[in-house]
């Protein structure tokens, strides 16, 4: 099975220390699944995610971030089956300030 997707998000950070920040990201999108499996039906789908972490600032432009995500897919009772998908995962990120 392979999801292909666009997805656009939001994240809020708030400074806990210094050089650390709490991490909030959300993100909704839609996407196409290739293979009818007994918990999604092939084709049109959408995609939520959600992730909270630690964002540490390395540098004046650089940053660490590690956290975790949780996501769901389905597709909004527009074709049956669609009991979904839930995903649990970790993130380990590197970020760089372009300004």
């Amino acid at each position: 099975m392979h999801l292909y997707a666009f997805e656009l998000g939001f994240v809020v950070k708030k400074k806990i220390l210094r050089n650390l920040d709490i991490q909030l990201t959300v993100g909704l999108g839609v996407g196409t699944i290739d293979t009818r499996t007994e918990r999604l039906a092939k084709g049109f789908t959408f995609i939520e995610n959600g992730s909270l972490g630690f964002s540490y600032k390395t540098s004046t432009k650089t940053y660490l971030y590690i956290g975790s995500n949780i996501g769901h897919v389905s597709n909004f009772d527009t074709q049956l089956p669609n009991n979904g998908y839930n995903i649990v995962g970790f993130e380990v990120g590197f970020s760089y300030k372009l300004q």
